[in-house]
């Protein structure tokens, strides 16, 4: 049996990552769906639901998956082509919910691909997987330039806040425990700061060192 799973699609940081497991002999294939396929052009024409297919093909090939094994997949919009696919390749395949040690295993996967994007862990872990929106834009307008490339752009959510300036001032560091969300160090409680402020779904502020 080959069971098939996602993570991260929800997440406006990243790609998305593509799980295959076969619980059998315990053999895991992964990969990511680049985040270009998530800009506006991209989105727009679905080239994500494409790149399922590719990565399915790569997978089933590494595997050695053959026709009388049965395919689980999750729920979701992601698998759109891919149970065409699937059915084109005489597969016999059915929709399940996908849970315990593999859907773990996806979601870790894709947990760690976003901290090696640049997201700090104990942030990943503050914005309550599978990432909140609106948490996430803090990171990302901490270091603008270099993060928005790192996100689904494509969005419609992104479209409505993508004219966000956020009032930049100087400040005080006046808690403990906080870290910087440009270096990701923690900040002094009592020492320079700039302070971002913006609007989204509420009031949000980001702190950074004064220096970075």
């Amino acid at each position: 049996m080959i069971q098939i799973d996602d993570a991260g699609s929800g997440s406006f940081v990243g790609g998305t990552c593509i799980g295959f497991y076969r619980p059998e002999t315990n053999e895991y294939f992964f990969e990511i769906i680049p985040v270009e396929l998530y800009n506006k052009e991209n989105f727009k024409k679905k080239l994500y639901l494409d790149a399922v297919v590719n990565i399915a093909e790569e997978a089933f090939r590494a595997l050695n998956v053959h026709k009388n094994e049965t395919v689980e997949m999750c729920r979701g919009y992601m698998f759109e082509k891919l149970r065409s696919w699937l059915s084109d390749q005489g597969y016999c395949w059915y929709i399940t919910q996908i849970s315990g040690r593999f859907q773990e295993i996806v979601e870790q996967n894709f947990l760690l691909y976003t901290v090696r994007l640049g997201v700090p862990e104990p942030y990943l872990k503050y914005t309550k997987y599978p990432f909140h929106f609106h948490k996430l834009l803090r990171w990302v307008f901490a270091d603008y330039d270099n993060r928005i490339v790192k996100c689904k752009t494509g969005w419609q959510s992104w479209a409505k806040h993508e004219g966000i300036k956020p009032v930049v001032y100087d400040d005080i560091m006046n808690y403990s425990h906080i870290f910087c969300l440009k270096c990701g160090k923690y900040i002094r409680k009592g020492s320079k700061i700039k302070t971002l402020r913006f609007v989204s779904n509420r009031e949000h502020f980001i702190y950074l060192h004064r220096n970075c």
